[in-house]
């Protein structure tokens, strides 16, 4: 069984795409294809529908559709316990080559640091 490698490092806060979605309206297939592509997505309701926000990682997207929000991604819920990590908060991350896993260093210390001391 290979071991999940962790980094400490810093949660920064990034751009998102955001576009608007009309509540009783069918999800565009841009907006559910991006969110696949990327794999996370916030849903925030407004009057008359959501705001919905998408990392934005530097790639290709329909600005017809998405216009790039600075900054608006600023925090992640950690994989363990659900909680949020704002921006600025020193956390721990796989390594890249890995499967994406957010620890908090309380999460770290519980789950992960006995298991790599064995």
């Amino acid at each position: 069984m290979k071991l999940t490698r962790f980094i400490f490092c810093i949660l920064l806060a990034g751009s998102a795409l955001a576009a608007f979605v009309p509540d009783a309206s069918k999800t565009e297939s841009v907006i559910t294809d991006t969110e696949r592509r990327i794999g996370r997505s916030r849903w925030y309701p407004v009057e008359g529908g959501n705001r919905v926000l998408i990392p934005y990682e530097r790639g290709e997207y329909d600005s017809a559709r998405f216009s790039i929000e600075p900054r608006a991604w600023d925090h992640e819920h950690r994989d363990a316990c659900g909680e949020h990590i704002p921006a600025m908060t020193f956390c721990y991350a796989t390594e890249p080559e890995q499967s994406y896993i957010l620890l908090c260093a309380g999460c770290f210390e519980r789950h992960v640091a006995p298991k790599q001391q064995k």
